[in-house]
């Protein structure tokens, strides 16, 4: 599938060199043209793929950017929220709160700095300062914009249906936006150490289900809307792509680097 799409995708790009119009744009800015034409370059990733991640980045932040939106305005979304809450609350039992709140603990700070820790001694071991510098910048970054999002939106939690106690403001769901960030991460870094296809696709799954697991938990257990995971979700899939573009970049930068120096 993958080799279809990048052949599609060289066709399209000769087919639009070819046109009298890029002709002479090509003529008159030939490098502005160049670098249009590197930026949908399938062979490296500062080519076609970073064109992909900050078009993908962009649609998340309008869709962000409406559900906010969406909630502080009181629309559709809030009442759709109340009533899936009120749903999951009549169907709550106590073996599935203790099997969520399990969930729910891996999106807790304590986890994030367990495993973290665990990363990190992997990283250090494999004189990975990339994949290092970019996973706790990644996780900074949800952390700072979860907790300031959560302070301007001001958005209270379902205290009248909490399964537990839980302080602060709801939106947007900082365990969601660190689960996908996190387990997002954690996921793509196996990724690049194991080459299989079979093995990658079962970590993204493996990964996805747990990312959507702990979102679910927060719901289950009351502490948070559905506007709020999916906020979350939102949030830390633009965390999740700054971090995975940060290594990409920096490690493509390396490879230039020592091939000048005839590495």
């Amino acid at each position: 599938m993958k080799n279809v799409l990048t052949g599609h995708i060289k066709q399209a790009i000769v087919w639009l060199k070819q046109q009298p119009v890029m002709l002479r744009i090509r003529q008159r800015y030939p490098k502005l043209s160049q670098f249009v034409v590197n930026r949908f370059n399938p062979k490296v990733f500062v080519g076609l793929p970073l064109t992909l991640v900050l078009l993908v980045s962009a649609v998340n932040m309008v869709l962000l950017s409406e559900l906010t939106e969406s909630v502080l305005e009181s629309e559709w979304i809030v009442t759709f929220d109340t009533e899936f809450t009120s749903l999951l609350y009549n169907m709550r039992s106590d073996t599935l709160s203790i099997v969520f709140y399990t969930f729910t603990l891996l999106g807790e700070r304590e986890a994030v700095f367990i495993i973290g820790g665990v990363a990190s001694a992997i990283f250090l071991y494999r004189r990975n300062y990339v994949a290092l510098f970019a996973f706790w910048l990644t996780l900074a970054g949800v952390g700072l914009t979860t907790r300031y999002g959560k302070t301007f939106i001001s958005r209270e939690r379902p205290t009248d249906v909490a399964y537990y106690v839980v302080e602060h403001f709801s939106f947007p769901s900082g365990h969601a936006t660190t689960a996908i960030a996190l387990y997002g991460l954690l996921a793509y870094f196996l990724c690049r150490h194991y080459q299989a296809h079979a093995q990658r696709k079962l970590l993204l799954w493996l990964a996805a289900i747990l990312i959507l697991l702990v979102g679910f938990s927060r719901i289950y257990l009351g502490v948070h809307y559905l506007s709020d995971v999916l906020a979350g979700f939102l949030l830390g899939t633009l965390w999740l792509l700054v971090g995975i573009s940060l290594v990409e970049v920096m490690l493509y930068r390396k490879k230039r680097r020592d091939v000048r120096k005839g590495l």
